[in-house]
């Protein structure tokens, strides 16, 4: 899945109503997020978790700085594998 723009309240309250619809996907690609905020980070610790708890690794694919600072101030950055977006994942 691939998300894009804002990930802030609005947009966390749209993604958690269509979870049904990319819960199941072990990567994100976080690439083409401009901005993210605690809503964002929350919903993507609840991902997260959930893919965990299926005994998989969340991935996330091209997640910037700014939200491993995020992450790191709130001691979650641990649970998510980084991967570098590449020519071949866009």
């Amino acid at each position: 899945m691939i998300l894009s723009g804002d990930l802030q309240t609005p947009q966390v309250n749209e993604l958690w109503q269509s979870r049904a619809q990319w819960w199941q996907n072990d990567r994100l690609e976080l690439g083409d997020v401009t901005t993210l905020d605690s809503a964002g980070l929350a919903l993507l610790v609840k991902w997260a978790k959930n893919v965990l708890a299926r005994g998989a690794t969340p991935q996330l694919v091209g997640a910037s700085s700014d939200f491993y600072t995020l992450a790191n101030l709130y001691g979650v950055a641990g649970l998510f594998q980084s991967t570098p977006l590449t020519t071949e994942d866009a």
